[in-house]
C-alpha cells in the first residue's frame, strides 16, 4: 500500500481513497452492523466547495478487502465531523455554519441503502465540536456555540429524530467526552484537565472531581469496563496517553503514560479501549495497541502507520473505530482515506522492579531503566518503582542510570508474552566533591561579580551567579564530561567544548570578553509589557507549532550558539492558533547597552515573524526600535512573513546619536481582525561595523607599529604629532584592548591575547582613523 510506512500485529484488508472518490480529507468515523451482523463505517467527509460538498458517506466493508460506498448525505465543507451512532441511527456534528447535528437512519440496511437523512437544528446554536451518546439513549453534544461551549444534554429516546434538551454543565468548555450510567467524563482541552460530574439530574449536574492529563490538553476520555480506569490522550506534539484510577471519583489517581513514536512530534488524538486493550489514533502515525491489561504500565502491542508523513502537524489519521465484533479497525486518514485493518491483540511482556541505593538501600527516584537497542523505557517514581515491556518475547539487555549513580547493565533479560518479569537493581552512589571556580574580564584579568555559571549535562544542570570576587561554587557535583557556560549583561557569553570534571580537577578558571551580547542562555533582565490577551513575550526553548504545513512559531533557536534558548511570542505548542499574539501588542526590552564603546556602533539581532490565517488579508507587524535615553525611534518594520530566522543589521548613527543608555525594543501586534501572529527574537550583539572595510586615511601613514611580529609587548608611534585613541581589535571585531588617549610620541602596550592577526586602529580628532595589522606570535 502506497503511504503504509510500518506495522506489527495489524494487517491491511482494504481501503477507500477519498481524494478519487471525493475529492476530499476525511475528518472522524464510527462503525455500525445491521441486523445479520454486516459491518458499515460512517465516515465524515470534510469536502472542498460546492462541486464537493462535505457530507456523511457510509461504506459497506464485505469481507473488508472490497470496501464499497453504499450512502453519501451532502452537506456544508468542514474539516470537523463526529459521528456516533444510537441504535440504528448515526448522528453527526460539525463546526460548519449552520451545521447542526446530520441524524440518517441506518435501519434500511442492508436491504436498502435508500437511508433517510435529515438536519436537526437546534433553537439556540448553530456549530458544535463533537458528541457522546450513552447506553441509555443520551446524547452529550460538546463545543457548541452557545455559553461556554460546555456539554449540552439531549433525551433520544423519546424521538431520535428530535433530541430533548434535558441539562447542561457549561462551567468549561468541552472538547469530547464519555458517560455511563449516572457520570460523566469531560475532556476540557484548554483548560488541560478532565472532570467527572453526576448527572443523575441532568438539570442540576454536580462536579466530583477533576484531573491535569500529563500535557495539559485534555483531547479526549474512556472508560474500561469496570469503570475504575479512564484513558485520556493530549492532542499535542510528543503527549501521552495517560491513565488514571478514577474508582473514586473526588480522589482521581493517576496511574501511567505512555507515547508511540517518541521525539518525532507525533500527536495523538483519539483513544478507546476494548477488553483490556487501548486502541489509539495518532496524526502522521497511524494507530497503535496498548495492553492495558495492567493500567499502571501500559505497553505498546501493535500498530499500523497510514501515512506517508512523519512528525508533528494535524495529517495522517484522525480517528480509529474497534468495536466490530469481527475486531476489524477502521481507520480515517485525513488524505489517505478509510482504511481496514485486521488487529492481532497480543499480550504484552512486562518489566517491572524497583531500583535502590546499593549502601542505604533506599529507592532510588528519576532512574531511567530502557531495554539496550529499543525505545523502551520508563522513569522510576520517588518509590524507586519502574514499570515497561516490549511486545516480542526474548532475551534483552536491560540499563538503568540515574543521575549520581554508576551505571548498571543486566544482561540475559528474559521477556515472556503475558508475563511479568520482576527485576529489582540496586545501583552504587558516586561520591560527591565540590567544584569551584572563578570568573574574569579576560582583558583585566578582574573578577566579574554576579556572573551566571552554568555546569551541565545529560544527567544535571548547575546554576549559579559569581560573588562579588568573581567566585562560585557548586557544593555537590560528580565525576564527568559537562560544558560550562558563562556568561553577564555587558560581556561576551563563553561556553566552550565540553571537558570532565572530577574530584581531582583544578578549580574552573572563565574569562570574559568585553561586550554586549546576548543568546539568552541566561536571564539577563530583558523585560516584557503587554496588552494582549496572549502569546506574550517569553524566554524559553522555542517549541515549534504548524500552520498548513509552515512552521508558525519557531521550533528551535539559532544554531551554533550557546545553548537552546530564544525570546518567543508565547511557547504553549498545540496548534498554530493557542498560544500566538491575541488581541494586542507584546513589547519586548533590552536591558541598557553603552554603545559609546566602539567607534561605529552597530545592533545586531535574528529574528522571526509569522503571519497568516484568519479573515481577510493577514495585517500585523513586527516593529523593531532603538531608544538612547533621549529619544525612541522606530529602525525597522517588518509585514512580510517567513518560517525562518532573518538576520537584522542596524547601524545606530543612521537613527540617532549613541549613548551610554540605549536600549532595543521590539514590538509586535495582532490587529483587528485576528490573525496568527507569531514573533522570535535571538542573539543579541552589539558591533563594530567599521572593522571591515574601513576607509583607509587619504593621507600618508600616520603611525608606525613595531615590532611586528611581536609577543605582546609593541609600541605605536604618532608620525604626525596629531593626538589620536589607540585601540586593538580582533579579527571579528571585537575589542581586546580599551581606547588609549596618546597625545603624541611613543606609546608603549601590551596584549594578553592569544596568538594571531590583530588590528590596531588610531582614531584622530578630525574623525579619520587609519588600521594597522599586527601578528602576535607566542
Amino acid at each position: 500500500m502506497a503511504g503504509t510506512q510500518a506495522q506489527y500485529n495489524i494487517e491491511f484488508l482494504g481501503r477507500v481513497d477519498y481524494q478519487a472518490l471525493r475529492n476530499s480529507d476525511l475528518s472522524n468515523l464510527w462503525g455500525y452492523t445491521d441486523e445479520l451482523g454486516n459491518e458499515y463505517a460512517i465516515v465524515g467527509v470534510n469536502g472542498n466547495g460546492d462541486t464537493n460538498p462535505g457530507g456523511v458517506s457510509v461504506v459497506a466493508m464485505g469481507d473488508g478487502t472490497d470496501p464499497q460506498q453504499v450512502f453519501f448525505f451532502p452537506g456544508p465543507p468542514s474539516i470537523w465531523r463526529e459521528v456516533k451512532v444510537w441504535n440504528d441511527h448515526a448522528y453527526i456534528t460539525t463546526e460548519a455554519n449552520s451545521g447542526g447535528i446530520t441524524i440518517v437512519d441506518l435501519s434500511p440496511l442492508p436491504q436498502s441503502t435508500a437511508l433517510t437523512a435529515t438536519v436537526w437544528q437546534a433553537p439556540d446554536w448553530e456549530t458544535s465540536h463533537s458528541l457522546f451518546i450513552d447506553e441509555n439513549g443520551r446524547l452529550y453534544l460538546h463545543g457548541a456555540d452557545r455559553g461556554n461551549g460546555g456539554v449540552i444534554m439531549y433525551d433520544l429516546t423519546q424521538d431520535p429524530w428530535n433530541p430533548v434538551e434535558v441539562g447542561e454543565f457549561d462551567q468549561w468548555y468541552c472538547h469530547d467526552s464519555y458517560a455511563r450510567g449516572d457520570t460523566l467524563y469531560a475532556a476540557h482541552i484548554l483548560n488541560g484537565f478532565l472532570s467527572i460530574i453526576d448527572v443523575s439530574d441532568p438539570a442540576s449536574p454536580v462536579l466530583l472531581g477533576t484531573q491535569a492529563t500529563p500535557n495539559d490538553f485534555t483531547h479526549n476520555v474512556w472508560l474500561d469496563d469496570s469503570g475504575n480506569n479512564l484513558f485520556t490522550t493530549d492532542e499535542r506534539p510528543n503527549s501521552y496517553v495517560g491513565s488514571y484510577d478514577v474508582a473514586d471519583p473526588t480522589d482521581i489517581q493517576f496511574q501511567h503514560k505512555l507515547r508511540s513514536d517518541n521525539g518525532s512530534g507525533a500527536i495523538p488524538h483519539n483513544t478507546y479501549w476494548l477488553d483490556d486493550y487501548v486502541i489509539t489514533s495518532y496524526y502522521t502515525f497511524g494507530v497503535t495497541i496498548y495492553d492495558a491489561l495492567r493500567p499502571d504500565n501500559m505497553v505498546e502491542v501493535g500498530h499500523y502507520d497510514t501515512s506517508p508523513l512523519t512528525g508533528e502537524g494535524f495529517r495522517g489519521a484522525w480517528g480509529v473505530y474497534p468495536f466490530f465484533d469481527s475486531k476489524r479497525l477502521i481507520i480515517s486518514d485525513i488524505e489517505q482515506g478509510l482504511f481496514i485493518l485486521n488487529p492481532t491483540y497480543q499480550r504484552a511482556c512486562w518489566l517491572e522492579g524497583t531500583v535502590r541505593n546499593s549502601v542505604s538501600t533506599v529507592p532510588v527516584g528519576n532512574a531511567t531503566v530502557s531495554i539496550q537497542g529499543l525505545t523502551v523505557d520508563d522513569l522510576t517514581g520517588i518509590d524507586g518503582v519502574y514499570g515497561t515491556g516490549y511486545h516480542q518475547a526474548g532475551s534483552y539487555t536491560v540499563v538503568v542510570s540515574s543521575p549520581g549513580y554508576v551505571s548498571a547493565t543486566i544482561t540475559g533479560v528474559q521477556l515472556v508474552n503475558g508475563q511479568v518479569t520482576l527485576l529489582d537493581v540496586d545501583l552504587q552512589p558516586l561520591v560527591p566533591f565540590q567544584l569551584s571556580g572563578t570568573v574574569l574580564d579576560a582583558s583585566t584579568n578582574e573578577p566579574i561579580a554576579g556572573a551566571n555559571v552554568r555546569v551541565d549535562n545529560t544527567d544535571f544542570t548547575l546554576d549559579t551567579v559569581t560573588d562579588g570576587q568573581g567566585n562560585f561554587l557548586f557544593p555537590t557535583a560528580f565525576a564527568g564530561s559537562y560544558s560550562v557556560t558563562a556568561g553577564a549583561w555587558g560581556w561576551i557569553t563563553t561556553c566552550p567544548a565540553p571537558q570532565s570534571i572530577d574530584a581531582q580537577s583544578s578549580p574552573l578558571v572563565i574569562t570574559l570578553e568585553r561586550g554586549y551580547y546576548d543568546d539568552f542562555v541566561f536571564d539577563n533582565d530583558w523585560t516584557v509589557a503587554s496588552t494582549a490577551s496572549a502569546g506574550l513575550w517569553e524566554r524559553g526553548v522555542p517549541g515549534g507549532t504548524n500552520f498548513n504545513g509552515q512552521i508558525s512559531n519557531p521550533d528551535a533557536d539559532i544554531q551554533n550558539d550557546c545553548d537552546l534558548y530564544a525570546f518567543v511570542t508565547g511557547n504553549g505548542g498545540g496548534g498554530a492558533g493557542d498560544d500566538d499574539v491575541d488581541g494586542g501588542n507584546t513589547v519586548l526590552t533590552s536591558p541598557i547597552f553603552d554603545a559609546t564603546i566602539v567607534w561605529d556602533p552597530g545592533v545586531r539581532v535574528r529574528r522571526w515573524f509569522f503571519n497568516a490565517g484568519g479573515s481577510g488579508n493577514p495585517n500585523d507587524r513586527m516593529r523593531i526600535s532603538l531608544t538612547n535615553g533621549i529619544t525612541t525611534v522606530p529602525v525597522q518594520t517588518i509585514t512580510t512573513s517567513s518560517s525562518s530566522w532573518v538576520l537584522s543589521s542596524i547601524r545606530i548613527q543612521d537613527f540617532l546619536p549613541p549613548t551610554d543608555a540605549m536600549q532595543l525594543i521590539v514590538f509586535i501586534e495582532d490587529q483587528e481582525p485576528g490573525h496568527i501572529v507569531e514573533g522570535g527574537i535571538d542573539v543579541f550583539e552589539l558591533v563594530e561595523l567599521g572593522t571591515v572595510g574601513v576607509s583607509e586615511l587619504e593621507r600618508s601613514p600616520a603611525f608606525r607599529v613595531w615590532p611586528n611580529p611581536s609577543e605582546g609587548r609593541f609600541s605605536v608611534e604618532l608620525l604626525s604629532g596629531d593626538e589620536g585613541l589607540v585601540e586593538v581589535l580582533d579579527a571579528t571585531g571585537r575589542r581586546v584592548l580599551e581606547p588609549v588617549r596618546h597625545a603624541g610620541g611613543t606609546l608603549a602596550l601590551e596584549l594578553s591575547v592569544p596568538a594571531g592577526s590583530y588590528l590596531v586602529r588610531v582614531v584622530f580628532p578630525d574623525g579619520t582613523r587609519q588600521v594597522q595589522r599586527l601578528v602576535v606570535a607566542r
